[in-house]
């Protein structure tokens, strides 16, 4: 899948050079969905949890080195993957990736940014995983999905 080769390939040709000059980022976009099973996006949730722990692998194997090593997991962000969903909860492109900028080297598990890290805690604490992957979650998801692809 595109979300995982890319990643190892990108990493395979930016690696080398970082560890000879003992410092570089390396930022991979991972996904909320990445935090834990999504029902309804399956093989896109299953690709961002590679990126997520493959960034956290290599965050404890190269920071030593001097390499910092991201890993994103924003919640909606407005873009063409997303076009069709209302944009109420949905961070501009520019504006996200400034904020997600802003915790480099602070942060190895990010959201991004706060509105996204709020959003994040309140579907875990009011949707928590036991609930999220029974039948009656499974329900709920489809029916915020249908709430989110209004306009």
């Amino acid at each position: 899948h595109c979300n995982i080769l890319s990643t190892i390939k990108m990493t395979q040709i930016v690696l080398p050079q970082m560890v000879a000059r003992k410092k570089g980022v390396i930022i991979n976009m991972s996904s909320v969905t990445g935090r834990r099973p999504f029902p309804m996006s399956i093989m896109y949730s299953a690709t961002k949890t590679f990126s997520d722990y493959f960034s956290q692998a290599l965050d404890i194997e190269y920071h030593p080195r001097g390499i910092i090593v991201q890993s994103v997991l924003p919640m909606f962000v407005n873009t063409s993957m997303t076009s069709s969903y209302s944009k109420w909860c949905m961070s501009a492109p520019e504006t996200f990736s400034h904020k997600a900028l802003n915790t480099v080297g602070i942060a190895s598990r990010t959201s991004g940014c706060l509105s996204h890290s709020f959003q994040y805690l309140v579907i875990k604490e009011f949707f928590p995983s036991w609930l999220h992957l029974t039948s009656l979650g499974t329900r709920f998801v489809i029916f915020v999905f249908k709430l989110l692809l209004r306009k």
